[in-house]
């Protein structure tokens, strides 16, 4: 099957508009993070520092992950001790947000998502994330690890997670099979 996904940054402020009801919908609506809003959009607080990378469906974004370089890092406040935590991991990039429409859940979009993910970070030593509890087996499954407990916020509960980029290298043959399959 061919892929029916493009994936790219966003560079659009039709892009950045979609990311931003994609974000309202996961985060607000499913997950219960944040207060829905009347607007249906939710920026994200790292924003301005934000890179923002895209799996499109006919020109329609359908998963995102949102991403920076520049500390400080969110998934320090879910850190008892952050820099015992965190020293020793290298140079960091860290995933702010991760989201995929339902319907596009198949695998390919977080394959892709990865795969740019991975391109992007390859000058980096570690990413870090907030994993969401309730799928933290999808996060070890793409070789996260825990770094403490889960933390709440809102309605949904947030594990500080590492990966570190060399860990990364056997699992891009994976996603790259994913995608194409």
């Amino acid at each position: 099957m061919k892929n029916r996904y493009r994936f790219k940054k966003a560079t659009t402020e039709e892009e950045l508009a979609q990311i931003f009801r994609l974000n309202h919908s996961v985060f607000a609506g499913e997950l219960g993070q944040y207060p829905t809003e009347p607007s249906g959009v939710l920026v994200d607080r790292f924003h301005e520092k934000n890179t923002y990378l895209v799996a499109l469906h006919e020109e329609q974004v359908v998963g995102m992950i949102a991403l920076h370089d520049q500390p400080p890092f969110s998934v320090a406040g879910r850190l008892t001790h952050p820099h015992a935590a965190l020293a020793g991991l290298g140079r960091l990039m860290e995933v702010r947000m991760l989201a995929v429409e339902p319907a596009h859940r198949n695998g390919r979009v977080m394959a892709g998502l990865m795969l740019q993910l991975y391109e992007l970070a390859r000058a980096y030593d570690t990413i870090v994330i907030s994993g969401h509890a309730d799928r933290v087996s999808i996060y070890h499954e793409l070789g996260f690890q825990d770094l403490g407990p889960a933390v709440k916020s809102g309605a949904a509960s947030y594990i500080p997670m590492a990966v570190r980029l060399a860990d990364l290298v056997e699992r891009q043959a994976r996603w790259k099979a994913r995608l194409d399959g």
